[in-house]
This record gives structure tokens, C-alpha cells and sequence, in this order.
């Protein structure tokens, strides 16, 4: 099992802090984080590892 990173779990508190985390769930499998968050331009996206976010569409390609 993978474990969250550092990176992965600033971006969550950010989020959090700020309002703006939906649902959200870790894939200990892969290590990636979902969200879900307000935004129109990104509603569903993946924080990877390194603590990039993404969206759904570009993990799937």
C-alpha cells in the first residue's frame, strides 16, 4: 500500500482550510488523492504523488 505524501497532504489541508474540498478519497493502490471541489474549470481532479492536480480525463489517457 501506498502512503499519501507531504505534498498530497498540504493541498488537502489547503483546500480544506479554505473551504473549497468536497468529498475526497485515497487510492492507497496507486497513491493518488480524488477530489471533488467548487470549481466549474476543475470539479473532479486526482492529486498525484509529486502533488500535481489533474483532471480525471488526463489520468484515464
Amino acid at each position: 500500500m501506498i502512503e499519501p505524501t507531504e505534498e498530497q497532504y498540504l493541498i488537502i489541508q489547503a483546500l480544506d482550510t479554505l473551504e473549497l474540498l468536497g468529498s475526497h478519497f485515497f487510492d492507497g493502490e496507486t497513491g493518488d488523492w480524488y477530489i471533488q471541489t467548487p470549481s466549474l474549470n476543475l470539479p473532479h481532479a486526482i492529486i498525484l504523488l509529486d502533488g500535481s492536480i489533474v483532471s480525471l480525463n488526463w489520468k484515464q489517457l
